[in-house]
């Protein structure tokens, strides 16, 4: 059977809003720079004059669960409401599902083998009822890659067969947006090179991610839509943000901070959270670069993007008095202080974003994938990033390096908004399916 649909033309009129599904949506996580990306992208989407019509967020791709299964949904409404299933206690219900769930596959395919087989049993109404409700009922399909797309995990398999899905099954204008991608793993770069060429659009937030596939289809490179979200100027922020306790939330505390002094950022690392020397005690790392920070520097303040960051930092605090801004932070507020800081030291790309935006230096720290190194060649920053796991014996050197980015004052700051000013503009592209030709009076769209 052939993976393209069976087609018929479906009109949208002009001045009517274009129903999105957006899929991968982090707005509901505990990482305040995803909160901001995902955010900034369905304002992207209202100004293109979409409508997210339809969310998948990233919590229903991760993990397998019983709503991939028909034959679980089923089980689960008749356990659960049936007259025999509702005199049983919760726990025996969800016991005998879990039975059943032994029996049922990953949704997901394994590798692009599976790809058409598992695509005619959704069809078919077997697996991921709810997934192709959402995508039938929207006019279009916007997939937010984010970092999301490495290795051989599920979420990136899930995240390629939703495009497939929705572009070659339901006939749905696709694009897959807002990413980076490492594909060294020859299943998920097998998956990437057959399903890329067939979407609407590619959209890579960075240009290293693009650069493989420019000989094979036309990737659009844009910017993150975090870039959308730009720090208050000073002389606007300090009134507000110098008050004693406004960056304060338990069980972070922050009341030492005083931005009105002149201070670095330093962040976390996804490594610590997906893969790396466990052996090591990230903590005493920090403590080791703080220290030297605070000595040669000045006002150091910890920035927790993520769980795994806060954890880490708690013990910092402590340790040297330090403030500490958590995970429960504003995304606007975590904004104000990491574009009106002297530098970023960290391994967090959204952190980074929004230090470039407001004109922060950034001294990087290696993550889970090469997109630090990407950031810095985006924000066209030299040098490489720094072992996370290494930083008390690369103390000296980083300190070296963020006083040398600090050294180059207003003028490489300067260079640095107008860089970031100008990703603000192309992360539009990440919406440029949204921008079709709406002179005509019908937007077409072909489904299955």
């Amino acid at each position: 059977m052939s993976d393209r649909p069976s087609t018929r033309s479906v009109s949208v009129a002009t001045g009517q809003c274009v129903r999105v599904c957006l899929v991968n949506d982090t707005s509901n996580t505990n990482n305040w720079g995803a909160r901001a990306t995902s955010r900034a992208l369905v304002s992207l989407i209202e100004e293109a004059g979409g409508a997210v019509a339809h969310t998948l967020y990233e919590s229903r791709l991760t993990e397998p669960r019983h709503d991939d299964h028909r034959r679980l949904v089923d089980a689960m409404h008749t356990l659960d409401h049936q007259a025999f299933g509702t005199l049983m206690p919760r726990r025996i219900r969800r016991g005998l599902l879990n039975r059943v769930a032994r029996y049922c596959p990953d949704a997901t395919p394994a590798s692009w083998a599976e790809f058409e087989g598992k695509a005619k049993a959704v069809m078919a109404g077997r697996l991921l009822p709810d997934i192709r409700a959402a995508l039938e009922a929207s006019d279009v399909v916007l997939i937010s890659g984010e970092g999301c797309i490495y290795g051989n995990l599920r979420q990136s398999r899930l995240l390629f067969f939703i495009a497939y899905l929705a572009k070659c099954w339901l006939g749905r204008p696709t694009a897959l947006v807002n990413h980076s991608a490492e594909l060294s793993h020859p299943v998920l770069e097998e998956i990437a090179r057959e399903v890329y060429p067939r979407l609407d659009a590619v959209v890579f937030r960075e240009a290293d991610s693009a650069a493989p596939w420019h000989s094979q289809f036309a990737p659009v490179v844009a910017a993150d839509a975090a870039y959308r979200l730009a720090p208050a100027a000073r002389e606007a922020w300090l009134p507000i943000a110098a008050r004693p306790g406004y960056f304060d939330g338990w069980p972070c505390r922050a009341e030492h901070f005083d931005p009105s002094r002149p201070y670095v950022c330093v962040g976390g690392s996804s490594r610590y959270l997906r893969g790396g020397q466990e052996c090591k005690n990230p903590a005493n790392e920090y403590i080791a670069l703080c220290r030297r920070l605070s000595e040669q520097v000045g006002q150091v303040v910890l920035m927790a993007a993520a769980w795994q960051d806060e954890r880490i930092f708690r013990e910092v605090a402590r340790e040297l008095d330090l403030p500490l801004v958590g995970i429960a932070t504003p995304a606007r507020q975590a904004i104000d202080i990491l574009g009106n800081a002297m530098a970023y030291v960290g391994g967090r790309w959204h952190s980074g974003i929004f230090a470039h935006a407001g004109g922060t230096p950034v001294v990087a720290l290696g993550a889970y994938t090469a997109k630090m190194q990407a950031l810095l060649n985006h924000m066209q920053l030299a040098g490489e990033p720094f072992d996370p796991f290494e930083l008390a014996a690369q103390a000296e050197a980083i300190t070296t390096r963020t006083l040398d980015l600090i050294g180059q004052g207003e003028a490489l700051r300067d260079t640095l908004r107008h860089g970031a000013r100008l990703s603000a503009e192309r992360a539009a592209c990440n919406v440029g399916l949204l921008a079709a030709d709406h002179s005509s009076p019908v937007m077409h769209r072909e489904v299955s």
